[in-house]
C-alpha cells in the first residue's frame, strides 16, 4: 500500500505542474505580444529603446544571438546594444557619455520575436515553448556577433 501511494503522489503532481508551467508561460507571452510582435530581435530591441529614451541620437547592436553558447535554444536570443540619447524616457540621466548599453531577453513565437524581461525567467519560458511546440524555428547563429573591433567596455 505505501508503494502505492508513492507512486500515485508523482502521478498526481505531474498534471499540476504542466499546467502550470502553461498558465504561467501562456500568460508571460501574452503579455509580451501585447507589448508588440516583431519580424527580428533587433528590430524589436530597438523598438523597445524607442520607448525607453528621449531624443535618440544613435542606436548600434553589438550582439544578436543565441543565449546559449553552443548556439541551441535557437529561439531564445539575448541582443546588447549602445543608445544614445538625451535622457532615459522617466527622465533620469544616461550613464557615462549620455551612453547606455542596456541588454535583454527576446523569444521568438511562431508569430515573431517578444521581448521578455529578465525578471519573468525567458530561459524558463523558452524550455517550456519547446514542450509546448509554440517555439519559433529560431536560428542558431547570431545575425550580429561580437567583432574583434568592438571595445570590451562599452560606451567608450
Amino acid at each position: 500500500m505505501k508503494i502505492l501511494r508513492w507512486l500515485l503522489i508523482p502521478a498526481g503532481l505531474f498534471p499540476i505542474i504542466i499546467l502550470s508551467a502553461w498558465i504561467y508561460t501562456s500568460s508571460q507571452l501574452a503579455m509580451a505580444r501585447s507589448n508588440g510582435v516583431f519580424p527580428s530581435a533587433e528590430l524589436s530591441m530597438r523598438a523597445l529603446l524607442e520607448k525607453g529614451y528621449k531624443e535618440i541620437s544613435s542606436i548600434d547592436i553589438l550582439y544578436a544571438g543565441t543565449n546559449s553558447f553552443d548556439g541551441s535554444k535557437p529561439y531564445i536570443w539575448y541582443v546588447i546594444a549602445e543608445v544614445r540619447a538625451a535622457s532615459r524616457a522617466d527622465g533620469s540621466k544616461l550613464g557615462h557619455q549620455g551612453c547606455d548599453a542596456p541588454g535583454t531577453f527576446f523569444l521568438q513565437t511562431r508569430e515573431g520575436w517578444v521581448h521578455l524581461p529578465e525578471g519573468a525567467f525567458p530561459e524558463w519560458i523558452g524550455f517550456w515553448m519547446n514542450v509546448f511546440g509554440i517555439a519559433g524555428p529560431g536560428q542558431s547563429t547570431p545575425s550580429t556577433d561580437w567583432a574583434p573591433s568592438q571595445p570590451s567596455k562599452f560606451c567608450q
